[in-house]
């Protein structure tokens, strides 16, 4: 981005140094032809020879031709900087693809690198984006970008409970209420008016919504700003909802406020448009913070084989997990309800920083649970997600099959030692994933009981704790078009890194019916007189 600025810049200069040339050693130019036209008129009154006619003529022509091919460009050189408004401080410091840089992707004005609301206009947008993002998308990352321009001494109030004061919590706690009664937004209008000049903000935001019994319902929402100097932008004096609290339920409700298709849908954009987006941005924390607003705290999470976890781990998970991966595809969004319950599936592939292709399937199962509201001193149904369930990680990387098997040789090495240092999350499954789990049969040392496709794992666990750093030192290729080879693989002790032993593996395979390269059978070869290590003792 910062290359093509540059280049931006260079060319607007080189398009200002044409325009002067042009101005200084072009434009008288552009008269020479009609100062030919005259004196070959006059040489043909008076009987000048044909043949210097022609040539005059041709003169004429080359002339005009030019002055049209100068004409030309002197178009380009202006149209250039009139036409195109380059902003040479944009905020959109990114590597994303170009496809999505003008698309919204989420981001809080001020995580793009927003200008600070310095002015009435800065300041209205800055209010409007973060207002209609947590109404509409429950989002606590725009209610927290919002509220760093709250002045210390602000005076928040809606027509619930008039004359009183809610602090910030109350009021995020207060539109979340509200986006849960509300169905479908319409008519979003933004009034602003200049009433005490540039240094004072006023404005007014108007909606419809459709509620629960399809209804219409008016929401306003009123905020007073001033330009404080100290801090360079204006901050938010007086902040009020002003809409119909009448149609809003004061007493609890025996059913959610929320219908349950409108929370599943609230669940599918959040989950496809922003957690696993297409081509996505890079994840943080905050976005699954939000997520975890719609899950009790009470909530079970059964995640493959990881150790068990609360909710506070389980988004900690999630954010850790996903930081980072910027490739997302073939997302599947299913659901089923009663009245009671509605279960959720979704799934995802994504793509590893080492292009290793993985696919995650998540279940939510939700039901009602009441959540108190200070701001209107009750308490209310909504739809909750109380148990997480995620299936083991899934590798779908397909490697197309080659005669010599090199390529499935690599993958097996490389997905061996990622076992051992932990290169990603995982790294047991995305190896036995290249196995057959109904014909493989593998050993820890040539003559040991052959043991099946079920306890590697185990095996390998122990392996990855005795070993902190893996490194393929020697291939020994037998038959590559059965996909025989062994590895010597140089593994440091997790007890002392200096200290460092040889394991020597081998494995074979087989191309199925699909044309894809398959193991089946891996053997530790321990040889005493080598000193070799025996596996089988673990």
């Amino acid at each position: 981005m910062k290359e093509m600025k540059w280049y931006l810049i260079n060319m607007a200069c080189w398009t200002r140094a044409m325009d002067l040339m042009y101005s200084l050693f072009v434009i008288p130019y552009f008269f020479i032809p009609t100062l030919v036209v005259l004196p070959v008129g006059v040489f043909s009154l008076i009987g000048v020879p044909t043949q210097i006619q022609l040539v005059m003529l041709v003169i004429i022509i080359t002339a005009e031709m030019c002055r049209l091919y100068l004409l030309f460009l002197l178009f380009l050189s202006t149209s250039a900087s009139d036409f195109f408004d380059f902003d040479w401080d944009s905020p959109y410091e990114s590597t994303e693809d170009v496809r999505y840089l003008g698309r919204d992707d989420g981001r809080t004005p001020s995580e793009r690198g927003a200008h600070e609301p310095s002015t009435q206009y800065l300041m209205h947008e800055r209010f409007k984006e973060d207002m209609l993002a947590v109404l509409q998308k429950r989002s606590r990352a725009h209610f927290d970008d919002l509220a760093r321009y709250f002045n210390s001494k602000i005076q928040i109030q809606s027509c619930f409970a008039s004359g009183k004061n809610l602090n910030a919590d109350q009021l995020y706690q207060l539109m979340i209420h509200l986006s849960a009664y509300y169905r479908v937004w319409s008519n979003v209008e933004f009034e602003t008016r200049d009433l005490a000049g540039p240094k004072y903000a006023f404005a007014i935001m108007r909606h419809n919504a459709t509620i629960h019994d399809g209804s219409q319902i008016a929401g306003k929402w009123k905020y007073e700003a001033s330009f404080y100097r100290g801090w360079n932008s204006f901050l938010i004096d007086h902040l009020t909802f002003v809409g119909s609290c009448r149609g809003i339920p004061q007493t609890a409700p025996q059913d959610p406020l929320e219908d349950p298709d409108h929370f599943v849908e609230r669940v599918r954009t959040k989950l496809v448009s922003d957690l696993f987006l297409p081509y996505g941005y890079f994840k943080k924390l905050e976005n699954f913070e939000d997520f975890g607003d719609w899950i009790t705290e009470a909530a079970q999470f059964v995640v493959c084989d990881e150790p068990k976890m609360n909710k506070k781990e389980f988004i900690k998970f999630m954010a850790e997990r996903y930081h980072g991966i910027r490739r997302y595809s073939d997302n599947v969004f299913n659901y089923t309800k009663n009245q009671q319950n509605i279960e959720i599936t979704f799934s995802t592939t994504w793509e590893a920083p080492n292009t290793t292709l993985y696919r995650d399937t998540y279940t939510f199962r939700v039901k009602k649970e009441e959540d108190y509201v200070p701001q209107l001193d009750n308490s209310f149904s909504y739809w909750r997600i109380y148990w997480v369930t995620k299936k083991c990680t899934v590798d779908r990387t397909r490697h197309p099959a080659i005669l010599d098997g090199a390529n499935n040789l690599m993958e097996v090495n490389k997905r061996f030692c990622g076992m051992i240092d932990g290169e990603n999350w995982d790294v047991f499954q995305s190896f036995l994933d290249l196995f057959d789990p109904k014909d493989t049969i593998w050993g820890a040392c040539v003559g040991a009981r052959d043991l099946g496709y079920d306890k590697i794992r185990e095996h390998m666990e122990k392996v990855a704790m005795r070993y902190a750093k893996c490194v393929v030192t020697r291939v020994n290729i037998r038959n590559l078009i059965r996909a025989e080879f062994a590895t010597t693989f140089t593994m440091s002790r997790a007890t002392d890194i200096q200290e460092q032993e040889e394991v020597d593996v081998g494995f074979s395979g087989f191309k199925d019916k699909d044309g894809y390269w398959r193991m089946n059978r891996m053997y530790f070869l321990c040889d005493e007189t080598t000193q070799k290590r025996k596996f089988i003792e673990l």
